[in-house]
């Protein structure tokens, strides 16, 4: 009876320009620089627990944004653990491109990357195969696994997979397949990559996981993340027995907050609030989007850097976002006769006929701000 330990994560994206936290330089450089922290320990993981294979399913790093020099760091970190089989395979964000590092570049002895051209390795002493095929580019109309064939059920089989499972796409070119055409393969674990978000699937008793990115990378990657660390058991061609933990190995947490209130009268106040939400938690790790629902007091406007400058010190970053509208008195207001009344008699006939939420927001801003420039004949943006 023979068994394998392994730790399976995917979607790193080192050297990510995260764009989406703006013009703030010091903050972006940190973000990189804590994903190589998590890469570090990540390895670290893998050999405090003795793993025989790590299970990279695609994404690992940018292929634009990655240098030379960050591929001779990843791989040093191989090289660190030479009794560890590390296998990759390609996602769409590092496809397996003519010039791609993982066509131009010396890895290290104990790597392997799973491409159409070695879709398979089998590993004797563990009694083991391994298969996967990623991207060869940036996208994959149609499924790459085809061809992989049967397998030896007398042997511990594990695939590796990047791409959409199960989506619904009418134009999807990220290797869509669904998880019950992946359990025709008959394999005892399915490594699951591309969604940033975790799940697990079992489907006709095929194990597929997915552990989403190690560290998240946007607001929409809210939760635990990590990887996942499992061992499978060979009893017999028809029983293979098969552990899995989650590990959480993240250094950060997203979190977006809906701040409401009938009334805001000063950025303090807002300031208050937003810290309110963190009684009892991290908050020097926590990248936040505070949105702000409801109405503002009369003669007040909510600066939204000054809010954020007042809790720079507080959270590792914060964005304020106003969805806010003053608190007039439009019931009054409809009922004037001149060119006021008129106004709003004609906004909120457009109100009541909006589309959907962001089109009633929207219309709401403007009336807002043509209901202040008829009191004050000017309106301020901040």
């Amino acid at each position: 009876m023979n068994s394998l330990k392994f730790l399976h994560f995917s979607d790193l994206h080192l050297d990510a320009p995260f764009s989406s936290l703006g013009d703030v330089l010091k903050v972006r450089e940190q973000r990189r620089k804590d994903l190589y922290d998590v890469f570090d320990g990540i390895i670290n993981l893998a050999k405090r627990e003795a793993v025989d294979l790590i299970l990279i399913s695609g994404d690992l790093y940018e292929h634009y944004y990655s240098k030379n020099t960050s591929i001779h760091y990843i791989n040093r970190k191989f090289e660190e653990i030479p009794g560890i089989k590390v296998f990759i395979v390609p996602g769409n964000h590092d496809p397996n491109a003519q010039n791609s590092y993982y066509n131009n570049f010396e890895w290290s002895k104990n790597v392997y990357i799973l491409s159409k051209d070695r879709p398979q390795v089998y590993i004797e002493d563990l009694n083991t195969c391994v298969y996967g095929a990623g991207f060869s580019s940036f996208y994959e109309n149609d499924g790459v696994l085809e061809g992989i064939g049967s397998v030896d059920k007398q042997r511990i089989n594990i695939m590796l997979f990047h791409g959409t499972v199960d989506m619904n796409f009418k134009e999807n070119r990220y290797n869509p397949i669904s998880s019950k055409e992946l359990a025709t393969y008959g394999m005892d674990y399915v490594a699951l990559g591309h969604f940033h978000n975790r799940f697990e699937k079992i489907v006709d008793d095929i194990p597929m996981y997915n552990p989403g990115s190690p560290e998240p990378l946007g607001f929409d990657e809210e939760g635990e993340h990590g990887v996942y660390i499992g061992r499978i058991v060979y009893v017999s061609e028809k029983e293979k027995k098969l552990e899995v933990r989650f590990e959480r190995i993240s250094k950060r947490q997203y979190r977006t907050l809906e701040i409401k209130s009938d009334c805001f009268f000063s950025d303090e106040q807002i300031a208050d609030m937003i810290i309110s939400r963190f009684e009892g938690q991290e908050k020097d790790n926590s990248l936040v989007n505070a949105v702000l629902r409801g109405y503002t007091g009369q003669g007040y406007r909510i600066n939204a850097k000054n809010v954020e400058g007042i809790l720079k010190d507080r959270f590792f970053y914060l964005a304020i976002k106003d969805e806010t509208v003053p608190l007039y008195d439009y019931e009054e207001l409809i009922q004037d006769p001149g060119l006021m009344g008129l106004f709003v008699r004609k906004m909120f006939s457009m109100i009541d006929n909006a589309k959907n939420e962001k089109e009633k927001y929207l219309l709401m801003k403007s009336l807002q701000y043509g209901v202040e420039a008829l009191e004050q004949g000017k309106v301020e943006v901040l």
